[in-house]
């Protein structure tokens, strides 16, 4: 996946090979995906394989259905050859076949795509570790400087351009110089000597026009860069403006492929690829509500495409995204999550979720009633002193404060003999019972994860894969796998119903000495939180302040 991602972004014409017995694979479709994001070059197709079918009507069939299906995958002027089979004990193609393919490539033109027009970038097709060898006598695991070359694509270059170098990181160019071309035009084409002449001119001016073969020097890379380095994988390096030197909040507009079974989860960690960057970044999706904040989502729709929202390096508006969620290279599912549209980058914009807490009576006095399971500590019910609540049966109320501590809340313990809090004293406009199911509707502000992280593919061992982290039921799953993670239950009786002067001391009387808090474990505490908490410094409203429906 990480080569495919590369690819896409530097192929000015691709070769697909399609084996003519199997048909097309699943990362063809897959590479496929990533080229209409990335900015889509010249597609032709090349049957193989073709000798092994058994009779000429089966292979005149296979043509046929895999060149119809070909050019609607791509377009119907998309071209596809055949190559009928192996010659020379099945050692070489048949030498016409070939030919006719170079001859195809000689004379195609080839023009740089818009999207790639804008910035300068090239393939590294040499690697030099230009570090002097007494500091990597001192410390193999010094930093190192290296020389990388490779023809300027794109658009001309500036000295002091910063790069982006493909699974490595953003880094300033040293120094760049015009190396000698390894495979130089004929000397005397006049083509040559007129781009020649305004390229001396650009030298003196320290810039680089397009087509140049470059050396320029980097330097303070990872010595893992030079260690682990595989020839066998292609290094991009792309230059990056000012502006995508920065970390914002990223918003584009996302739909879900087709292909992909599962709604992506919000909080779930994705890999995306924009501009030359790849990172893992954790999204917020979303959709427009009114009062011009967004109301986050749960699940991306169906169908649809919808708002998300991540943190990561900032991408010029209208730029491409492909979300995928492992860079593994087996044969898992299919691998592109999604598609989508960079919109912009600023602060980001309110997003708000709706969550309902559940609790139920545990003393009730008249109109005045004391509610456990709604909160999780006595700060908990403060931060939301005057939240609306209503019983299951419509019967309204108003949260007033943590309940007093008193002689009968010492009856009121977990199954672990642990005194808790989080017991909240309110306010009824009726009378309630003990059965009645007490809700409260909130939204509250969602913060988008401050996680960017890119992929250092090129630092790795070829043998191992950069994964991404685990998404949120997995790492559930293994929590609960632990058995560490225990429920407590409030142990009362429910039909118990407190005389007068017990219903004074609990309801309108606090201690001046309250117990000791009991925090317990870490298991423990996430353990009681049956509901999601909110962190003191994540604002919130309450549902009826907001006129916004189901």
């Amino acid at each position: 996946m990480n080569g495919m991602i590369d690819a896409a972004k530097y192929a000015d014409a691709v070769m697909l090979l399609i084996d003519a017995n199997y048909g097309f694979e699943m990362e063809t479709f897959e590479f496929l995906n990533l080229l209409q994001v990335h900015g889509m070059p010249k597609v032709m197709g090349v049957l193989t394989y073709l000798d092994d079918l058994k009779d000429e009507n089966s292979r005149t069939i296979a043509k046929q259905h895999l060149m119809r299906n070909f050019k609607a995958y791509i377009n119907q002027g998309a071209h596809i050859f055949c190559l009928s089979g192996l010659s020379n004990n099945r050692m070489s193609y048949q030498e016409h076949e070939i030919q006719e393919l170079a001859d195809f490539l000689s004379f195609e033109e080839f023009q740089t795509l818009p999207c790639r027009a804008t910035q300068p970038y090239l393939l590294v097709d040499r690697f030099e570790d230009a570090t002097s060898s007494e500091e990597v006598q001192m410390d193999s695991n010094c930093k190192r400087n290296v020389i990388l070359y490779g023809y300027l694509r794109g658009c001309d270059m500036n000295e002091g351009t910063t790069v982006h170098i493909a699974g490595v990181g953003d880094y300033p160019i040293d120094d760049v110089t015009v190396s000698a071309d390894p495979c130089p035009l004929p000397p005397d084409s006049y083509e040559l000597k007129m781009h020649t002449k305004p390229n001396n001119l650009d030298e003196k001016i320290e810039s680089f026009r397009i087509g140049t073969y470059l050396a320029f020097r980097v330097l303070g890379v990872p010595f893992e860069m030079v260690t682990n380095r595989d020839p066998c994988q292609p290094i991009l390096v792309g230059g990056i403006s000012p502006a995508e030197q920065s970390s914002g909040y990223v918003q584009v507009r996302l739909k879900r492929h087709s292909w992909h079974m599962n709604s992506l989860k919000s909080d779930d960690p994705i890999i995306v690829s924009v501009g030359w960057r790849r990172y893992k970044t954790i999204p917020i999706y979303t959709r427009d509500w009114d009062g011009g904040w967004h109301k986050m989502l749960e699940y991306t729709p169906g169908d649809e495409s919808c708002f998300a929202t991540f943190w990561g390096p900032l991408a010029p508006s209208g730029a491409g995204v492909v979300a995928v969620k492992s860079l593994a290279d087996n044969k898992a599912p299919f691998r592109v999550l999604a598609t989508a549209d960079v919109l912009g980058h600023r602060a980001a914009a309110k997003i708000m979720k709706k969550i309902k807490r559940i609790g139920t009576p545990c003393l009730i006095s008249n109109e005045i009633a004391l509610v456990k399971g709604m909160f999780t500590s006595d700060d908990d019910v403060h931060r939301f002193r005057y939240a609306k609540i209503k019983t299951e049966g419509g019967i309204r109320g108003v949260v007033n404060e943590a309940a007093a501590k008193s002689d009968l809340l010492s009856e009121l313990k977990w199954n672990d003999s642990q005194p808790r809090e989080g017991i909240a004293k309110c306010t009824f406009d009726g009378i309630i019972r003990m059965s009645d199911i007490i809700v409260m509707s909130q939204w509250f502000q969602i913060k988008v994860p401050h996680i960017s992280n890119p992929p250092t593919a090129a630092l790795e061992p070829s043998s191992r894969v950069w994964q991404c982290m685990e998404s949120v039921e997995t790492r559930q799953r293994k929590l609960d796998g632990t058995g560490e993670s225990k429920e407590h239950v409030l142990v009362i009786d429910e039909n118990k119903i407190a005389g007068e002067k017990l219903r004074k001391r609990c309801i309108g009387e606090k201690l001046k000495h309250g117990p000791v808090r009991t925090r317990g474990t870490l298991e423990q505490q996430r353990a009681v939180i049956l509901f999601e908490p909110i962190p003191s410094d994540w604002e919130y409203v309450f549902w009826d302040d907001y006129n916004c429906g189901e």
